[in-house]
């Protein structure tokens, strides 16, 4: 067997000043991926050896971070691939008319900025029918970036971010504010988002669809092999796990039976088995849970504190610095319907208990667990034993010693239904107030809706800039396969892009001039021909079709020379060519012609070389009737020499 190639050492300490900064492990991923991240903050830095960026990152934490996230390569959308997504949505079906009655559980494992993972929501909310999502569907977005969990729970996207979004999808489960778009609350409420390390943390238990695309491409096998026996350990008997297209892992097949394998879908089908190395295989059953009370109380007082706890009417809940439930009363197993023997010695975040949103059981509770804060509260929604719907809110508190050490949390549930109803009133009797104020300022409104158009005008133009930015992420998407070995490509690319960016305003500036200009041009009500040095016609506005008797489509491009204009006879056209010419400008009144609708009339016509100091750009001529002007000089005429006869 060959040997490994030896280790590069100053690579090594990079990485291991990573892991003990950050506590990200990158020792077991893909060398030629981190090499090219490494080097491409190098290049950033201008460090220009690996031991000057070592000594970088030992003076400045920051750019740890920095170095992290561009090896933690974020390459997602909202239904990315739609082949695969149209077989996700059969599945779905499926899995929920095989269990019409059971709480259906979705993981979206590496879900980064959490597109894929709201796309399994709205596709499961679709499958389950008008009304839904609601507590019987539980989807689960995790990922080892913190800035990308926290962004995810936000839940707010540009509208490049919405392109594979179908405008039906868009209008029902998205949110429009100002230039961004936020998915609804009954989507984002059935979206649990927590970190989570594939390779170190416990799965996401009961699963039934399971999707990880683009994360295996960057660990090597070992890596690989132990991310799929923890996927074995998640998913229910039968349950599914999609990965990305570029991920053909034989391992695969001996814990998983292939259903699609050109889209990379397989079905735990029950009868595989986990790997038989050590590395491969997961801890059966979590430590000991901490008890509740220390060992120096007497035994007398155990069952009288227990008593205490089970006699609250509010739900209590303790786990130990884990998250393992230690203790669980009698409230909590109403309100619930678990019983304690259900629940203890497991996860908290994995129990998905209504009411409990991901906030709370991670973010708040760990601000609490770290002692950055001694009391979080957050509210939720769910369902009652008798099927009504509750709100509840929760409040969570370190548990101590009597030492004042912390041994866990204390999580303590309260009913705010009626609270909820009387401030729903409240703010009932407040959208009143408001919507009279908003009557009141319908008049303010109606004075800005001119203004509104002309943006709308702006928006317009924009658009054409939108397109190019679109193409672009259209040719990155369709680069995603190849993107680990074309990255060295994507910097010279956004090079190109800005330059286009510049490009295309530069061109949106030129077009909005012209814009106006034909504008103008086209409203005046005299006639306006712009010709060039030889004669064609490059404007022909409305006003020379009315009055000439061309349209604009007869008339530009052809020479007026040659042209039969019915308004200006073959003499005139011979004097106004040669005058042009010479470069000369001619001014003619009292021009007769033949009006569009008959009768005789006259106007009056200037024409003006368009001549620079030493070019020749051609020349405008101004054609106007003059025909009621001169009826009423005439008319004029006419009744004083009556008066002085």
């Amino acid at each position: 067997m060959a040997s490994k190639p030896p280790r590069d050492s100053e690579l090594e300490a990079i990485l291991e000043k990573v892991r003990e900064v950050r506590n990200f492990d990158f020792r077991q991923y893909k060398r030629a991926t981190l090499q090219r991240r490494i080097e491409r903050r190098m290049q950033a830095t201008r460090c220009r050896t690996r031991a000057a960026y070592l000594a970088l990152l030992e003076r400045d934490p920051v750019e740890v971070t920095t170095l992290v996230s561009s090896m933690l390569i974020k390459l997602t959308s909202f239904f990315r691939d739609k082949e695969v997504w149209q077989t996700l949505e059969q599945s779905l079906v499926q899995l929920i008319q095989q269990r019409p009655d059971k709480e259906l559980r979705i993981w979206s494992a590496g879900c980064a900025t959490g597109e894929e993972a709201y796309s399994l929501a709205i596709a499961a909310a679709e499958a389950l029918g008008p009304g839904h999502p609601g507590p019987e569907l539980k989807v689960f977005g995790t990922d080892v970036d913190e800035d990308a969990i926290a962004a995810a729970r936000r839940g707010v996207y540009a509208p490049e971010q919405l392109e594979n979004v179908s405008k039906e999808r868009l209008e029902r489960f998205f949110v429009r504010t100002g230039n961004s778009f936020t998915v609804r609350k009954e989507i984002r409420r059935a979206v649990v988002f927590g970190v989570n390390n594939l390779v170190s943390d416990a799965p996401v238990s009961r699963i039934d669809l399971l999707l990880c695309r683009n994360v295996f491409i960057y660990l090597d096998s070992d890596l690989q092999k132990r991310v799929l026996a923890r996927f074995q350990f998640a998913l229910r008997r039968n349950g599914l796990m999609v990965l990305g297209r570029s991920e053909l892992i034989p391992f695969a097949a001996r814990l998983f039976r292939p259903v699609d394998l050109s889209r990379r879908i397989y079905r735990k089908d029950g009868l595989a088995e986990l790997a038989a190395t050590t590395q491969d295989r997961l801890p059966l059953e979590p430590l000991p849970p901490p008890r509740l009370i220390e060992p120096a109380l007497i035994d007398p007082e155990r069952p009288f504190l227990r008593n205490l706890v089970d006699s609250q009417p509010c739900p209590v809940i303790t786990t130990d610095n884990e998250g393992t439930v230690t203790l669980w009363n009698r409230a909590a197993a109403r309100m619930w319907n678990r019983n304690e023997g259900d629940v203890l010695g497991k996860k908290l975040t994995s129990l998905g208990l209504g009411g409990l949103g991901g906030d709370l059981l991670i973010e708040q509770s760990s601000r609490v667990r770290s002692g950055r804060s001694e009391r979080e509260s957050a509210d939720g929604l769910m369902e009652g034993p008798g099927g009504e719907s509750l709100t509840v809110r929760t409040q969570v508190v370190p548990l101590r010693d009597r030492g004042g050490t912390r041994q866990g949390l204390v999580y303590v549930t309260h009913d705010m239904t009626h609270v909820r109803g009387l401030e729903q009133a409240l703010q009932t009797a407040q959208e009143e107030l408001q919507s009279i104020n908003l009557r009141m300022q319908s008049s303010t409104e109606e004075l800005r809706a001119s203004n509104e158009e002309l943006e709308t005008t702006n928006e317009e133009l924009q658009s054409a800039n939108e397109e190019l930015q679109t193409t672009n992420e259209e040719l990155q998407s369709t680069n995603e396969e190849l993107e680990t070995t074309n990255e060295e490509l994507q910097s010279a690319n956004s090079e190109l892009d800005a330059t286009n960016r510049e490009l295309a305003h530069r061109t949106l500036e030129m077009d909005s001039l012209a814009f106006c200009q034909r504008t103008i041009i086209r409203t005046l009500s005299a006639a306006v021909l712009v010709l060039e040095g030889d004669g064609r016609i490059t404007t022909w506005n409305l006003a020379a079709e009315r009055l000439l008797g061309l349209t604009e489509r007869e008339a530009v491009g052809q020479t007026l020379w040659s042209l039969h204009v019915p308004a200006l006879k073959r003499t005139l056209l011979l004097k106004l060519r040669r005058h042009l010419q010479e470069n000369r400008s001619l001014r003619m009144e009292g021009i007769p012609y033949q009006l569009p609708h008959g009768g005789k009339g006259s106007a009056t016509m200037v024409a003006t070389p368009l001549v620079t100091d030493t070019t020749v750009l051609g020349s405008i001529i101004l054609f106007e009737d003059t025909t009621r002007a001169t009826a009423l000089l005439e008319e004029n005429r006419r009744l004083k020499s009556r008066g002085k006869s």
